[in-house]
This record gives structure tokens, C-alpha cells and sequence, in this order.
């Protein structure tokens, strides 16, 4: 190698090099090999440029594959031969400079060589079957046992000269760098005794050559105790900072399991006390439907009673009539004691009609004083219910905080663990090595958002495994915020690396994929009760944790400061805020007499279709279902339809014919656009069908609708310029639809309409399906913009 260089330009500036850094870290088996194969190549290409242009026999264009050779050094060996000669010849520097800075003996000294350099070792030392001298009982690791020597190599038939002098000592070496550097490689200390052993094996037992090496290399030793001894010193002060820095986490990890525990004592117990006045709400409003159905009874029957006794009494008055018109008539023809008997009969039939009616009207106000007391008691059972529910939504917020706090404690204990590890343990240093791909100062993801979403995963993995599936559900809302909190720390603006931006936008949809098959799993699991296997849900939260590292590998994360970390505790991503946790979102009183029966709980925009097209991250994926063109007065809004748009285009922007043609890698910046916008939109239309559902005032729905149109219009501005703005129609005519039917309840509580009215509660539902037209025509036409960055894909419905 010192031949080789010498003949290079002495005007040559090297520059620097950060691959001669990478030598530093390679082991001494991984550094022999690599010096051993350069080594076979600077021999291959001098035999080749002495050889006769047109040799029968000349030496090979490459390095020939060696059978007790890995397959991959094998590869490494070939790949040599299509280096240029300015990277060869910085490759064999790099390797040279190296082997003065591993083996100080070779500097100023020029060992005599036979053309191979199994020459430089002395024949006192024995060489064992794996190529190195056999060591004694030591606790450094062993090479791998596939043996990396080979024999002298094959003699040169065209004759190599003799190797001149070295006119100068620095062959392009590397100026020496400072400790204080950030690059500065500390080395563990079983690969540095291990090369000290294996330097012994380059050690011929004479006296005489023993005391030339010392010479040479004395202060150099000194200088390398003196390290090692500062990086011992080192290494069991940071030992002694993670010993008590673990502690420190398990008695915090011990307070937070007892607070658990007893928040989920606490919370049982209250679930318990709130299914029973459950139970005695529901028996006592059965017991006062059965009053009222039986006072109702009574009431007709009284009625019926009154209404026969009313024709009996004209009957009689009738029959006494006839019989003294009769008797004027015909004269005395009966007897006075015949009228007599008939009038007593008649009297007494009298009294027993007034007699039911007396007992019919005494039951009548008994039922009627029972009522009362029953509707009494359920006033007061009802005031019960509303303080148990503020209760549980106290305790849901102090369970909130305390996992908020959990996150950012083990936020920061886990990133104190991996800047204290030092290099002395081997798994510690391993895992120093792995985190360090993912860490970052410039990083885009905060590491308290990866903290969250590992411990959304395990929760909803713990959710799965409990005795009530529905609770997956909310499990699964929980997981979702926690990679839009990580897809929205990405979306700060960045470099023009179109490579980059590239790999982002695949991970992201491979995040969104992934994303959409856990909540497919998700709800399948909730809905079948259990029935479906878990390992499915397990299966979905593995590949989307797959994703989400591929996508941390990428944009890598960084340290959240102290004071971000209490920032962040309170901080709602947008789609976290549907509330996750409160049971009145979800739970409102029945309705009053005269108006309909309430809808079932809102499911997202699954219950419309049947597959995930209610999540926050897929299309609905369908063709849009026809619809009646909406009729009704002209827009007085500026955000409506613009004009121009209508939906003569509307098959042919489906078929991909009619309409403007993106180039694939800006409609795929669309998609994901719209696909963030569609979260949004799906979160909003949920809090308005919330909001209806729970009886809000009309300032309330205004505000929700409000919120629909500004991402619908974001929607429609930022499809529009893309030059797509006849994509955009069907959505632009179904948010005049909704703005419409705005202004018609706002005209109805301006004219002071009770919300109980029937009027007002025909008009709340027409709201959702509006709603539900604008989600499924935005995610078309997220679906159309897919199609276009994807062109010749055939159709996915999935």
C-alpha cells in the first residue's frame, strides 16, 4: 500500500472524507477483511496493467468469488473492480492511514513483504484453524467461524518491482481531529482489549525486535491508559446516574399504578351506582306508563259508563212520558201499584248507576295522586343521574390528565435513560446504536406524540382483551389522535428534496392504509361482540406501528423541551375533538310528547356504508349515488356555487374524461391534502349531528355549519387551483344545500319558533343528510385525485 501511494501526485490535495470516519467503528475482523480485500485488488489491478494487451492468460477483470468466503463478501470483492482509480486510490488511503492508527508499529518502519501479507507475522506464533493466534480464557467476543484468511495469493506471472522508499510520510493522511468534537468515536472497551490481543498475534517472540516496537510505540500506551482510564471513570459514573435515574422511574411508575388503580376503583364504583338508578329510572317510568295507561282506561270507561247512564235516564224519562200520555189516553187501565213497583225499580237502578259512577271517580283520583308521586320521584331521580354524569366526567378529565402526565414522565425518563447509557454494557450500547437512527435534533416529530401513540396502542390492545368489546372503540379514536398528532408535526414546510418529499408521501399512505385497516379490524371487533379474532386487531396495530417507525426513520424525532411538554398536555389535535371521553356526547333526554323518537347513537359516516369509509384517513371509494337537484330559493351568499359550476361534467370527471389532467406527483400532493381536509370535516360533521341530537340552540348548529363551510371552501379554493374547480361542483352545490337550509333556522328562531315545535324538528332532520353528502362527495373527490396520481390502476373499491 505505501508503493501504491508513493506513486500518486504530490500536488494532490485529499479531501476530506467522512467514509474515513466509518472505518472507526468497524470491528477488527470487519477491518482485516476489508484491508485484506483491497489488498487483493491493488494486486489484481498492477498485474493487469503489466500484462500484454492481448494475453492468452492474463489475470481476471475482477476479484474471483472464494468458497469459504460469505456471498455477500464475495459480492464486495467484485464491486471493487468498478472503482475508478481516484476512489481506489482513496480507499486504500483510508485503509492504510487506518492501519497505522490500529497498528502504531508499522509507522517508520518498512516491513520486509513476500506478496502476501501473511509475510509479516513472525513464525513463532502457532495459527489456528479460524486464521488468528489461539487465545486463553477471555471474555472478549470470538470472530465469526467462517474463517477470512486464505493462503498466499497467486503469484504474479508478469513480476512486480521492488517497492521504493516512502519520499514522505503522510500518503494524504487525515490531520488529526480534536476530542472535543462531535464526531469523536468512543470505543468500548472489549473491542479495544481485543485488539490488543489480537495486535499480540502480529508480535514475533525476538527480544531485539520487542524493544525496537516499545520504543516507538511507549508513549502512545501511556497516552491509551490514561484514555481508557478516563472513559472507566466515565462509564461508572453514568452507571451510577442510570441506576438511580431508574429508580427514580420505578417509584414514579409506582405512584402512577396505585393512582390507577384507584381512579379505577372509583370508577367502577360509579358505574355501579349509575346502572342502578338506571334500573330504578326505568322501573319507575314503567310503572308510571302503566298508571297512565290505566287511568287513560279508566277515563274511557267512566265516559262509556256516563254515556249509557245518560241513554238509560232519557229512556226512562221516554218510557214515563209514553206511559202518562197513555194514561190521559186510555184512562185508569193499570193499577197504582204497577206504576208504583215500576217506579221503584226505576229509582233504584238510578241509584246503582250514581254508585259506579262514585267508585269510578274516586279510582280515577287515586291513579291520579299516584302519578304525581311517581313523577315526583323521577324529577328527583333524574337531578341524581345529572350529578352522577358530572361526576363521571370529572373523573374521565382527571383520568385524561393523569395518562397525559404519564406520557410526558416517561417521555422524559426515556429520553434521560438513552443520553446516560454508556458504552460498558452490550445491550445498552446496542440500543444506544438503534435509537440513534431515529433521534434527531432537527427532527420533525416531538418524542412525547411518539410516547402517546405507544400508549394508545397498548391500551387498545388491552381494550381488546376485556370483557366489554365496545370499548375498543374508543381505544381505536384514541389511536387515531395520536397519528394525526404525528402526521401534523410533518407538515411543516421543508427543503425542495423532491426525494424526499417522494418517500414522505409513500409512508404517509402507507400510514393512512394501515390506518384505515385498524379501524376496519377496530370495529369489526366491537360490532360482533367479540366473535371476530383478536389476532386481526393485533395484526391491523402491528402494521400500523410498522408504518408509523418507517415513517419516524424518515423524518426522524426530536427532544420535546420541559416547557412543551406541559404545552402539549392540553393540546387537541383536530381530530380529537368529537369528544372522546364524556357519555353525554353520545346521551341525550328523550324527546317531548309530539316529536319524534331520537335517532340511534352517530357511528361516524360508517353507518351510511359498510365498510371504513367513516374513518379519518380513506375515500368513501364509491360512485356517487344520484340525486334529486335541489330546488329552492337563489343564493345570497358569496362562498356558494361559483359560477360555471353545474354537474353536466359530472360522469365524465368520474371516468377521468371532460376534465383537467394533473401530472401524478401534484395530484398526489392533492390527495393528501384533501385527505387531511376530509379528517377535519368528518370530525365536524359529527359535532353537528351531536349537536342536534342534544336539543342545541340555534347559535350552536350556526357555529358547527360554520366549521363545515370554512373546510369546504378550503377544499373547493385549493381544488380549483389545481385547475380541477368542475371536480369540485357536486360539493360546491351541496354546501349551498347546507348554507340554505341554515338560513331557513335562522329565519325560524328569528320569528322566536320553540325548538320543541314541530316545524323546527322537521327542519334539524334535514340537516345530517346534507352533511352526509358533503363528506361522501369530498372523499370522491379525494378518490378522483388518487386516480390521477395513479394512473392505469384499475379501480379499488375495497
Amino acid at each position: 500500500l505505501r508503493a501504491f501511494l508513493n506513486t500518486r501526485d504530490p500536488n494532490h490535495k485529499q479531501q476530506p472524507n467522512k467514509a474515513r470516519d466509518k472505518l472507526l467503528r468497524l470491528s477488527s475482523v470487519q477491518f482485516y477483511e476489508l484491508s485484506t480485500d483491497v489488498f487483493d485488488e491493488l494486486i489484481r489491478r498492477q498485474a493487469t496493467a503489466r500484462a500484454p494487451p492481448n494475453a492468452p492468460n492474463g489475470p481476471p477483470s475482477f476479484l474471483l468469488p472464494e468458497k469459504n468466503f460469505h456471498p455477500k463478501r464475495n459480492q464486495a470483492r467484485q464491486r471493487l473492480s468498478s472503482l475508478g482509480p481516484p476512489r481506489f486510490r482513496d480507499l486504500a488511503a483510508d485503509v492504510y492511514h487506518e492501519l497505522e492508527r490500529r497498528f502504531p508499529r508499522f509507522v517508520g518502519a518498512d516491513l520486509a513483504r513476500t506478496g502476501s501479507p501473511m509475510s509479516i507475522r513472525g513464525p513463532g506464533t502457532p495459527i489456528n484453524g479460524n486464521g488468528f493466534p489461539p487465545r486463553g480464557q477471555s471474555r472478549m467476543r470470538r470472530p465469526s467461524d467462517a474463517p477470512s484468511m486464505r493462503g498466499p495469493g497467486p503469484t504474479d506471472a508478469y513480476g512486480m518491482p521492488a517497492s521504493p522508499g516512502a519520499q514522505n510520510g503522510d500518503y494524504g493522511r487525515p490531520t488529526p481531529k480534536q476530542l472535543n468534537q462531535n464526531n469523536t468515536i468512543v470505543p468500548n472497551k472489549s473491542i479495544m482489549l481485543e485488539e490488543d490481543d489480537e495486535g499480540e498475534g502480529f508480535t514475533e517472540p525476538d527480544p531485539n525486535r520487542e524493544s525496537k516496537r516499545s520504543a516507538g510505540s511507549g508513549v502512545t500506551s501511556e497516552a491509551d491508559k490514561k484514555l481508557i482510564e478516563d472513559y472507566q471513570n466515565q462509564v461508572r459514573e453514568l452507571r451510577e446516574k442510570l441506576d438511580s435515574m431508574e429508580d427514580a422511574m420505578r417509584k414514579k411508575e409506582d405512584e402512577m399504578n396505585s393512582a390507577l388503580d384507584q381512579e379505577r376503583s372509583r370508577s367502577a364504583t360509579t358505574n355501579q351506582e349509575k346502572q342502578e338508578w338506571n334500573d330504578l329510572r326505568l322501573n319507575l317510568e314503567n310503572k308510571l306508563a302503566e298508571a297512565q295507561n290505566l287511568n287513560d282506561s279508566m277515563k274511557q270507561e267512566l265516559q262509556r259508563v256516563r254515556e249509557d247512564h245518560d241513554i238509560e235516564i232519557q229512556r226512562l224519562r221516554d218510557d214515563v212520558a209514553a206511559a202518562h200520555e197513555s194514561a190521559r189516553s186510555t184512562g185508569p187501565v193499570a193499577s197504582d201499584s204497577d206504576l208504583q213497583r215500576e217506579n221503584d225499580e226505576l229509582r233504584q237502578e238510578l241509584r246503582e248507576q250514581q254508585q259506579v259512577t262514585e267508585e269510578v271517580r274516586k279510582e280515577a283520583q287515586e291513579f291520579l295522586l299516584e302519578m304525581r308521586q311517581l313523577s315526583q320521584q323521577s324529577g328527583s331521580t333524574h337531578e341524581r343521574h345529572a350529578e352522577l354524569e358530572q361526576t363521571i366526567e370529572r373523573l374521565e378529565r382527571e383520568v385524561h390528565e393523569w395518562k397525559n402526565r404519564y406520557a410526558g414522565a416517561k417521555t422524559q425518563l426515556r429520553h434521560m435513560r438513552a443520553s446516560s447509557a454508556g458504552p460498558g454494557i452490550e445491550h445498552d450500547a446496542a440500543k444506544h446504536v438503534r435509537e440513534k437512527g431515529f433521534m434527531d435534533d432537527r427532527g420533525l416529530v416531538k418524542d412525547v406524540h411518539v410516547t402517546k401513540f405507544q400508549i394508545a396502542i397498548d391500551e387498545l390492545l388491552q381494550k381488546a382483551r376485556t370483557e366489554d368489546p365496545e370499548k375498543v372503540i374508543d381505544a381505536m379514536k384514541q389511536v387515531v389522535v395520536s397519528v394525526r398528532r404525528i402526521t401534523k408535526d410533518i407538515e411543516v414546510p421543508q427543503n425542495n428534496d423532491e426525494d424526499f418529499a417522494q418517500q414522505q408521501a409513500k409512508i404517509r399512505s402507507k400510514v393512512s392504509s394501515t390506518a384505515n385497516n385498524l379501524i376496519t379490524a377496530s370495529k369489526n371487533f366491537a360490532h360482533s361482540a367479540g366473535m371476530s379474532p383478536v389476532s386481526l386487531l393485533d395484526t391491523a396495530a402491528s402494521h400500523l406501528a410498522a408504518a408509523i417507525v418507517e415513517l419516524l426513520g424518515l423524518v426522524k424525532i426530536r427532544t420535546t423541551p420541559a416547557e412543551e411538554l406541559d404545552d402539549d398536555d392540553g393540546t387537541v389535535t383536530p381530530a380529537d375533538s368529537s369528544g372522546l371521553f364524556s357519555p353525554v356526547a353520545t346521551e341525550h333526554p328523550s324527546t317531548t310528547q309530539g316529536g319524534l323518537p331520537p335517532p340511534p347513537p352517530f357511528q361516524g359516516l360508517g353507518g351510511m356504508r359498510g365498510s371504513i369509509d367513516s374513518s379519518a384517513y380513506s375515500p368513501l371509494g364509491s360512485p356517487r349515488q344520484s340525486a334529486e337537484p335541489y330546488s329552492g330559493r337563489p343564493m345570497s351568499k358569496a362562498s356558494a356555487v361559483p359560477i360555471g359550476l353545474g354537474h353536466s361534467n359530472a360522469n365524465n370527471q368520474a371516468n377521468g374524461q371532460g376534465s383537467h389532467q394533473l401530472d401524478p406527483r401534484a395530484a398526489e400532493d392533492l390527495k393528501l391534502y384533501l385527505e387531511d381536509q376530509n379528517a377535519l370535516l368528518s370530525t365536524d360533521i359529527q359535532q353537528l349531528v351531536n349537536t342536534i341530537r342534544g336539543d342545541a340552540e340555534m347559535r350552536q348548529i350556526t357555529g358547527e355549519i360554520g366549521s363545515i363551510n370554512a373546510v369546504v371552501s378550503n377544499i373547493i379554493s385549493e381544488t380549483q387551483a389545481y385547475g380541477l374547480g368542475e371536480m369540485a361542483a357536486p360539493l360546491a352545490n351541496c354546501r349551498a344545500r347546507l348554507l340554505e337550509a341554515a338560513d331557513q333556522g335562522q329565519d325560524m328562531a328569528n320569528i322566536g319558533m320553540d325548538t320543541n315545535s314541530h316545524e323546527w324538528r322537521m327542519w334539524v332532520q334535514t340537516l345530517p343528510p346534507i352533511a352526509f353528502g358533503l363528506a361522501r362527495e369530498a372523499k370522491e373527490l379525494a378518490q378522483q385525485a388518487d386516480d390521477m396520481a395513479r394512473p392505469g390502476r384499475p379501480d379499488d373499491f375495497s
